[in-house]
């Protein structure tokens, strides 16, 4: 529930790209804070570039005010000004147990009606806390616009005991193929040293790792559109077993078992 040097570089580039909407309405599952391994610099030359021009010198001040103050003390403040940076949400909710005084205090193992749809949906890091995890990506769908965008950054590899779960390539696939979503943007990150490679297809982790590119403590950064008429959520079968895979990944899949 963090926002890394993974996570601002790819929502820096998706802005950049024009591929975010900047102004809608913004729903965290899971509040964000501020991981620390972003200087602030960066952030202050961003706000410069990007922060619209009403809110510019505000965002500017108060951030001059935290380095002054350590950046430990205000990890939700930092990540709400990333946001505002980069989206320029008209609002921002969050549903956290342990997050701050605004944040919904709401079991994501249960149904949750938060009454309204948002333009972007993000789980950076949630999901494998949550034992329902069926629920929680229903939650999440129920919660998305038509065409918005729902960010998932979950375990890939390793981070044992971390949460429940890892969720592997073929969940987000299958996850999009079920509800037709579109996959924007899929990068593989690792924390210590950061690293980012992009994927581009279910197809290129098999050979990432046949070439000793997967890491032991690795993450899955995966960007999601939901489609513009609007469906139930649908429950995903593997594609494997659902013989909807190309015969490179069919293959790829019996070689890695």
């Amino acid at each position: 529930m963090a926002i890394g040097i993974v996570e601002y570089s790819m929502i820096r580039s998706l802005r950049v790209q024009g591929a975010l909407p900047v102004g809608g309405n913004l729903l965290e599952i899971g509040q964000a804070n501020w991981f620390g391994n972003v200087e602030l610099n960066q952030l202050a030359e961003d706000i410069a570039e990007f922060a619209p021009g009403h809110r510019r010198e505000a965002l500017a001040s108060k951030l001059r005010d935290i380095s002054d103050d350590g950046p430990p003390k205000h990890m939700f403040a930092l990540a709400k000004m990333f946001w505002e940076t980069f989206l320029q949400p008209a609002s921002m909710t969050a549903i956290d147990l342990g997050g701050d005084e605004q944040a919904h205090k709401l079991d994501l193992n249960q149904p949750v009606d938060l009454g309204s749809q948002f333009d972007v949906v993000s789980n950076l890091g949630t999901a494998e806390h949550v034992f329902n995890v069926a629920q929680l990506f229903k939650t999440i769908h129920e919660h998305t616009l038509p065409n918005g965008l729902m960010i998932h950054v979950m375990p890939f590899t390793g981070w044992i005991d971390h949460g429940f779960f890892n969720f592997h390539p073929t969940f987000y696939w299958d996850l999009a193929a079920a509800n037709r979503y579109a996959v924007m943007l899929t990068v593989y990150g690792e924390l210590r040293p950061p690293k980012m490679l992009h994927v581009p297809n279910r197809e290129a982790i098999p050979a990432m790792l046949q070439k000793g590119e997967i890491g032991p403590n690795s993450l899955l950064y995966v960007v999601l559109k939901k489609n513009a008429e609007e469906t139930e959520f649908a429950v995903p079968m593997q594609g494997y077993y659902a013989d909807t895979l190309s015969k490179e990944s069919a293959d790829n899949w019996n070689k890695l078992v």
